[in-house]
C-alpha cells in the first residue's frame, strides 16, 4: 500500500468492516478481460461466501481462472474543502486476493446460505431448503490469500 498513513492495521476494525459491509465487488478475469460483479456476501470463519445462479459470466470466469479479487467498502460522508478539488469522501475499504471454489456439498451450501440470510435479515434462520432448491443455486467460497485495508482520509475516527 502506497499510503501507509491510511493503512488499517487493527484486526478488530478490519473484521468489523468485513462483517458490516452489505455489498462486495468480485473481480474475475477471462481471456485477460476483467469483470466486476456486485454481490451479497457473508464473511465467516476467515472466508467470504457468496451465492450465484448456476450459470453466467461470473461462474465462467471462475471456472477458467479461480484467482479473484474481492473488495468491500464502508462509505461515510463527503468532506468538502477549499479548494473544492481537495474534497474527498470518508471511507474504509478492504481488498482481498482470493482463490474461489464452488461448494458441492449441500450441507455446506445450506450452512453458507443460512449465514447469508441471517446477516441480511438480522434474524435467526430456522427454515430449511430442499435438495432441489439447493441445486438451483451455486455457493462460492473465497479463501483469502492476502488482504489490505485502508481508511480515507487518514486518521479519521469512524
Amino acid at each position: 500500500m502506497r499510503r501507509k498513513d491510511k493503512k488499517i492495521t487493527d484486526n478488530n476494525e478490519i473484521e468489523e468492516i468485513l462483517h458490516s459491509a452489505m455489498i462486495g465487488r468480485l473481480g474475475t478475469t477471462l481471456n485477460n478481460i476483467p469483470y466486476i460483479t456486485p454481490v451479497n456476501f457473508v464473511y465467516y470463519d476467515g472466508k467470504v461466501l457468496l451465492h450465484s445462479a448456476n450459470s453466467g459470466h461470473k461462474l465462467d470466469n471462475i471456472k477458467a481462472n479461480n484467482n479473484v479479487c474481492f473488495e468491500i467498502e464502508d462509505a461515510g460522508p463527503p468532506v468538502i474543502k477549499d479548494p473544492i478539488c481537495a474534497s474527498t469522501v470518508i471511507y474504509r475499504s478492504v481488498i482481498m486476493f482470493c482463490k474461489a471454489s464452488i461448494l458441492q456439498d449441500n450441507t455446506e451450501k445450506f450452512s453458507a446460505l443460512k449465514k447469508m440470510i441471517e446477516k441480511y435479515t438480522n434474524k435467526p434462520f430456522l427454515g430449511s431448503f430442499t435438495d432441489s432448491i439447493l441445486g438451483r443455486v451455486t455457493v462460492i467460497e473465497l479463501s483469502i490469500e492476502s488482504m489490505t485495508a485502508k481508511i480515507s482520509p487518514a486518521k479519521v475516527q469512524y
